[in-house]
């Protein structure tokens, strides 16, 4: 169900978004973007500007963290991704 609210000093059509599934997707210029795919092959790609938002990673997103020491850890791709080899 959508709702106008006015947004930015304009008004416009909002739809709650909790349990919408998509893609974080970080651009070549570092622009956070969230992308989410619908039935038929469409997409559609929302600029990201919340600040906090609560995020669950699903079990086939081949993601695993990587802890570099103490201060450095990074949320990347699995090491099957990357072919990884075992220490």
């Amino acid at each position: 169900m959508s709702e106008t609210y006015i947004y930015g000093g304009k008004p416009v059509k909002t739809e709650y978004a909790e349990g919408v599934k998509g893609i974080l997707i970080r651009t070549i210029n570092g622009e956070s973007l969230f992308k989410v795919n619908s039935e038929g092959g469409t997409s559609k790609t929302y600029e990201l500007r919340h600040d906090d938002l609560s995020v669950t990673i699903d079990q086939d997103a081949l993601a695993s963290s990587h802890e570099i020491d103490e201060d450095a850890t990074i949320l990347d791709h699995s090491p099957s991704v990357f072919g990884l080899k075992p220490a």
